[in-house]
C-alpha cells in the first residue's frame, strides 16, 4: 500500500484533470474530532473515479472509497485522497485536526462535613474549557458555570456523587465525579478486657471520622457504673470498676464544629471470684449408654465451664450438665464457676463409665446388593449381642452378622448389646437401604439435539445418594438428582445406564435402560474451500446423508452468512460473495421425521490485490514513447515484454510502432488475482484547413468559423465577437474586419497545428419610419422616414394600400388601422427596417347599426349586427325585448362579422315583428371605448 502512495505522490500532478476533480467528507458519530477519534471518509469526487488511494498522514493507508480510519493521538494530520479516473488522476488534500482529548478532575476543600453546609469545588482539566456542568447529586438540578470553582451548599445529611461535565472550545468532553458525605462523624470502639474481677483496670479507645481540616474538640465517658462523666481531649481512656455487675459504657464527642455523635460499647461485665463452690456427678458410675448429669454450684457465679476430658467442652450458665461419654473408663471432669469471667480453683469430679458402648460397621455385597456384613465394634463384656434388621426377620445373637434384607425398602438396624457383669446395656442403630431401582426412559429413537429425560424409579429413599450418567455415548454428574435431562450429540444406538452411589457402605449400582436408545437424524457434512478470492466462484458439495438410509431427508437450507441470502436445494449453485471477510456457512438439513439439525464452517473470502492502469487507452505520437502506469498492492507482471522496458515494474515505457495491447496482472499474498490492460494507439501529425480563408457579414450579422479536421482540441483567438473559444463552429460577431486564429492540438498533445480566417464586417443602413399616424377615415396620409446616406433600395409593405413600393416617401387613404413596413438595402448590400403605425380615429360615428333587419331567411339582411370602422374588437353587442328582458348578447368578437349577429330567435322560436333595443360597447384599435345603444326594428 505504502508503495502505491509514494508512487502517486510524484506522477499524480502532471496527471490531473481538468474536468475531473478529487474530493471528499469527512464525519464523525456525534461530529466531534476529539483524541481517540474514528473519522468516516467519503469520497465525493466528480466523474466515476474507478480507484482510490488514501494517505492519511498516520502511516495509515487504504484503497477503499469509503475507508473508516481511527486516530489514536492528537495532531493536525494531511490527509490525501487520488481519485484515478480512466485516463488520468486528480488529487485532493485536507487537513484535519484531532483535538487533544480532555481530563477532569474535581478537587474540594472537603469531602466530608459533619453537618449541612457548603463545600467549594474546583474544577481541574485540560484543555481551554468553556463550561462546567455540575450535578451535586442532591436534586438540585444541573449548575452550568464557565469559571473552574463553584460553592455548594448540601441541605441535608447523605452520601452524595457529585459529577462533572467539563468541555472544552472544540467540543471535546470528560466526566469524573466524587463522594461528599454529609454525616455525623461515624464512631468505632474498642474496650479490653470485657470480663474478669474486680477491681478491673479497663482501657476504652473510641476511633472517630472528621472531616478533613476538623477534629475531635473533647471526649465524655460514661462508664456505666454511676461514676462521674469524665472528659478527655484524647480518644482513649482508663477507668477501674470496683464493683461487679454488667455495665454499658458509652463515649460522646464533640468536634469544633458543634457536631456531636454517641457510641454504645458493647455490654461489658466484672465480678468476683465465686465462693462456696460445690460440684459432683449425680452418679459417679454409670453405663455407657446413660448420659453423665453434672452438678455445679457456687455463690455468685453465674457461668459454669467444663472440660469433660474426652476433647470435649462446654460453658453453661444452668447448674446442670449432661454429657454422653464415647468410650469406657474413668474420666476425670474439670469444672469452672465463674462471675462475669472470675473464677478463683477448679473443681475436679471423677465419674466411671463401665458396661458397654454399642457400635457396628456394615457393608452389602457385589455380588447380592440387599446382603449386608455387620462387624461389631462395641465396647467392653459382651455377656449377650442382639441383631434386629428392622425388616421383621427374627433376631440374631451372633457378634457379628450377615443379613440379607428384603429387596426394598429402608430398614432401621438395631445392635444390643448387655453386660451380665454390671446389668448394662447398650443399643446402636443405623438405616439400610435396599431396592431394585429401574432406569425409564421414554423414547426409542430420538433426533440428535432433541431433549431426552432419563429417570430412576423403584429408587433407594437415600437422600445421600448420587447419580452417575452414562447416556449417548457421554459421561454426566455424579449428581444428587434421580432424573437427568440431556440433549442429545452423538448418532447411533446406546446402551444408556446409571451409576447410583449409596455410600462407602454401599457397592456401586448399575443400571441400565431396558432398551436402547437409537439417536437419528440428518448426518451433514459438505466439502468446501477454507479459502477463496473475491472473483471466486464459491462451491459447495453437499455430502449428507441421513444416519438411517431410511430416514430421507426432505428439507435443505443453505446460508452463505450474508443476509437474506438463502438455496433451499440439496446441491446449491456456486455462490459469489461482493465483499471480502469471514462467513458463516450454514446447512441445515430436516428428514421426513421432524429431525433437525444444522452444521457450519467457515469461508474466508480473501481481497482482491488492487490494480488500476493508466491509461487504458493511450496514444503515442510518431517518434515518442509513451508510460504505461500501474496501481497496485501487490506484485505485478506486465505482457508482452518484449517491446518493455520493465515487465515488473510500476512505470514502463513502450516504442510500439503499431497498435499494441498491453496486459498487466497483480498476485496477492493469498495468491488472488487482477488483470488490466492498455491499449497503446500511434497517432501521426495533421494539418488544420479553415473552410474560407474569408468571410464577409454585415455589421451585427453573425457567422459560424469551420475547421477541419474535426474531433481535436481547438482554441480560437482573439476572443473578442466570439461564442466560445474552444469549440469547433463557434459563432462570430465582430465589430469590425477581424482575423481569427485557429489553434488545433490533438487529445494527446503530440502535435499542433493552425490556420486563420478573416471576417469582413460591411456597414449597415439606418431607417427611421417615423411616428405613428392617427386619422379620420378615408383621409389622406404621407409617410417621410428618416434614411441614412448609404440606401440604395427601398421596399414597402403591405404595397396595395400605397402609392408606390420602392419609393422613399409614399402616401395613401386611410380605409382600415395598418402597419406599413419599410426594409432599405445599403450600397453593400446590407439590411436595415422600421414600421409605422396608420390608426382610424376612434369615434361615434365609426360604429354603424341598421335600424331594422328582416330574417327571413333569403340571405338578405337576415341577420341584426354592428357594422364598423377602426373597430378593435366588440367587447358587448346585447338586445332586450319592449318589457327589458334579454333576448340575445355575445361579447368579445371581431367587428363586422354577421356570425355573432342576432338571428331574430329567441330560446329557437322566430320572433314576430316589433322593437328591440340594443346596447353596443366597442374597443377601438387605438385603444379606447365606445358605447351606443338605440332600437331596431324586427320585421317579419
Amino acid at each position: 500500500m505504502n508503495k502505491i502512495v509514494i508512487f502517486l505522490y510524484f506522477f499524480s500532478v502532471a496527471l490531473v484533470a481538468k474536468s475531473q476533480t478529487a474530493d471528499f467528507t469527512y464525519s464523525t458519530n456525534n461530529g466531534l474530532f476529539c483524541s481517540p477519534s474514528t473519522i468516516q471518509f467519503t469520497q465525493t469526487s466528480t466523474g466515476s473515479p474507478t480507484g482510490f488511494v488514501w494517505n492519511f498522514g498516520n502511516v495509515a493507508a487504504s484503497n477503499q472509497p469509503n475507508p473508516i480510519i481511527t486516530f489514536k493521538n492528537a495532531g493536525s494530520y494531511t490527509v490525501k485522497l487520488i481519485a484515478i479516473y480512466g485516463q488520468t488522476t486528480s488529487v485532493v488534500t485536507k487537513t484535519i485536526v484531532i483535538n487533544p482529548v480532555i481530563t477532569a478532575s474535581i478537587g474540594y476543600d472537603r469531602s466530608y462535613i459533619c453537618a449541612p453546609g457548603t463545600i467549594n469545588f474546583t474544577a481541574s482539566s485540560s484543555g481551554n474549557i468553556n463550561a462546567f456542568n455540575w450535578d451535586f447529586g442532591d436534586g438540585s438540578g444541573i449548575v452550568t458555570s464557565n469559571t473552574n470553582s463553584i460553592p455548594h451548599n448540601f441541605a441535608a445529611l447523605g452520601t452524595y456523587n457529585v459529577k462533572l461535565l467539563a468541555t472544552d472550545v472544540t467540543g471535546c468532553f470528560d466526566t469524573t465525579k466524587t463522594t461528599i458525605n454529609v454525616q455525623v462523624p461515624p464512631i468505632t470502639g474498642s474496650v479490653s478486657p470485657t470480663s474478669g474481677c474486680v477491681p478491673a483496670n479497663v482501657s476504652f479507645n473510641a476511633n472517630v471520622t472528621v472531616p478533613v481540616g476538623s477534629s475531635v474538640k473533647n471526649y465524655k465517658w460514661d462508664f456505666g457504673d454511676g461514676s462521674p462523666i469524665v472528659t478527655t481531649i484524647n480518644n482513649t481512656t482508663n477507668h477501674t470498676y470496683t464493683l461487679p455487675g454488667n455495665f454499658s459504657p458509652v463515649v460522646t464527642i464533640v468536634t469544633y464544629e458543634g457536631c456531636t455523635n454517641t457510641y454504645n460499647f458493647a455490654r461489658i461485665g466484672f465480678g468476683i471470684p465465686p465462693t462456696n463452690q460445690v460440684a459432683y456427678a449425680e452418679k459417679t458410675t454409670i453405663c455407657g449408654s446413660e448420659t453423665a448429669q453434672f452438678v455445679a454450684k457456687a455463690t455468685n457465679a453465674n457461668t459454669y465451664y467444663y472440660n469433660f476430658g474426652d476433647s470435649s467442652s462446654l460453658s453453661i450458665s444452668d447448674t446442670i450438665a449432661g454429657h454422653k461419654f464415647k468410650r469406657l473408663g474413668t474420666k476425670s471432669v474439670y469444672i469452672l464457676p465463674m462471675y462475669n469471667g472470675c473464677y478463683s480453683n477448679p473443681i475436679t469430679v471423677q465419674i466411671n463409665i463401665i458396661g458397654v458402648i454399642a457400635n457396628f460397621n456394615y457393608s452389602n455385597t457385589c455380588t447380592d446388593k440387599k446382603t449386608f456384613s455387620f462387624t461389631n465394634t462395641s465396647q467392653g463384656n459382651l455377656s449377650t449381642v442382639s441383631w434386629d434388621f428392622g425388616d421383621g426377620s427374627p433376631i440374631v445373637h451372633t457378634i457379628n452378622a450377615t443379613h440379607t434384607f428384603p429387596a426394598s425398602g429402608t430398614f432401621v438396624t438395631k445392635l444390643s448389646v448387655t453386660d451380665s457383669l454390671t446389668g448394662c446395656a447398650d443399643t446402636y442403630s443405623q438405616n439400610i437401604y435396599t431396592s431394585d431401582p429401574v432406569l425409564l426412559n421414554p423414547d426409542t429413537s430420538v433426533c440428535k439435539n432433541a431433549l431426552t429425560t432419563f429417570t430412576v424409579v423403584n429408587n433407594y429413599n437415600n437422600s445421600t445418594a448420587l447419580y452417575t450418567w452414562f447416556v449417548d455415548g457421554e459421561q454426566g454428574g455424579p449428581f444428587k438428582d434421580s432424573s437427568f435431562l440431556m440433549r442429545t450429540s452423538n448418532f447411533g444406538s446406546f446402551s444408556n445406564y446409571v451409576i447410583i452411589n449409596n455410600g462407602l457402605q454401599y457397592c456401586q449400582d448399575t443400571i441400565r435402560l431396558n432398551h436402547p436408545l437409537l439417536v437419528r437424524g440428518p448426518d451433514l457434512s459438505f466439502t468446501a474451500p477454507s479459502s477463496i478470492c473475491l472473483n471466486s466462484l464459491y462451491n459447495v458439495t453437499n455430502t449428507s446423508k441421513p444416519f438411517i438410509p431410511a430416514d430421507s431427508v426432505n428439507l435443505w437450507y443453505w446460508n452463505f452468512g450474508v443476509t437474506n441470502v438463502n438455496d433451499s436445494v440439496y446441491q446449491p449453485q456456486p455462490f459469489v460473495y461482493s465483499n471480502p471477510g469471514t462467513y458463516d456457512v450454514q446447512l441445515t438439513g430436516i428428514d421426513k421425521n421432524g429431525c433437525e439439525d444444522t452444521l457450519v464452517k467457515k469461508i474466508i473470502v480473501n481481497p482482491l490485490p488492487f490494480l488500476y492502469v493508466i491509461p487504458h487507452v493511450d496514444t503515442l505520437c510518431a517518434g515518442t514513447m509513451d508510460t504505461l502506469l500501474a496501481f497496485h498492492s501487490d506484485s505485478i507482471r506486465w505482457s508482452p515484454s518484449n517491446s518493455l522496458t520493465c515487465a515488473t515494474c510500476d512505470t514502463t515505457l513502450t516504442s510500439a510502432t503499431t497498435d499494441t495491447k498491453y496486459y498487466v496482472k497483480a498476485t496477492s499474498q493469498f495468491g488472488c488475482t487482477v488483470s488490466d490492460s492498455i491499449m497503446v494507439k500511434a497517432y501521426p501529425p495533421f494539418t488544420a484547413v479553415p473552410a474560407a480563408t474569408d468571410a464577409y457579414i454585415c455589421l451585427n450579422d453573425t457567422i459560424h468559423l469551420n475547421v477541419d479536421p474535426p474531433g481535436k482540441k481547438i482554441q480560437w483567438s482573439p476572443a473578442d465577437g466570439l461564442s466560445g473559444t474552444n469549440t469547433y463552429g463557434p459563432v462570430a460577431r465582430p465589430s469590425q474586419t477581424t482575423t481569427y486564429t485557429a489553434r488545433l492540438t490533438d487529445s494527446v498533445g503530440c502535435f499542433t497545428s493552425s490556420t486563420n480566417i478573416t471576417v469582413h464586417v460591411k456597414s449597415r443602413p439606418a431607417v427611421d419610419a417615423g411616428p405613428d399616424q392617427f386619422l379620420p377615415y378615408n383621409s389622406s396620409f404621407s409617410i417621410n422616414p428618416t434614411y441614412s446616406s448609404n440606401v440604395a433600395s427601398y421596399n414597402w409593405t403591405p404595397g396595395n394600400l400605397l402609392s408606390c413600393t420602392t419609393c422613399p416617401d409614399p402616401n395613401g387613404v386611410v380605409s382600415s388601422s395598418n402597419t406599413f413596413f419599410i426594409k432599405v438595402t445599403s450600397d453593400s448590400g446590407c439590411v436595415a427596417s422600421d414600421s409605422i403605425h396608420i390608426y382610424i380615429q376612434c369615434q361615434d360615428s365609426y360604429l354603424l347599426m341598421p335600424n331594422a333587419f328582416t330574417p327571413n331567411g333569403d340571405n338578405l339582411n337576415d341577420y341584426f349586427y354592428p357594422l364598423t370602422r377602426g373597430i378593435k374588437t366588440i367587447l358587448r353587442f346585447s338586445i332586450y325585448d319592449r318589457y327589458g328582458h334579454l333576448v340575445y348578447e355575445a361579447r368579445n368578437f371581431p367587428p363586422n362579422s354577421k356570425t355573432y349577429g342576432w338571428n331574430g330567435r329567441v330560446s329557437g322560436a322566430d320572433q314576430t315583428t316589433s322593437v328591440f333595443v340594443y346596447y353596443l360597447e366597442a374597443l377601438c384599435d387605438v385603444g379606447d371605448k365606445l358605447y351606443k345603444k338605440g332600437s331596431v326594428v324586427l320585421i317579419r
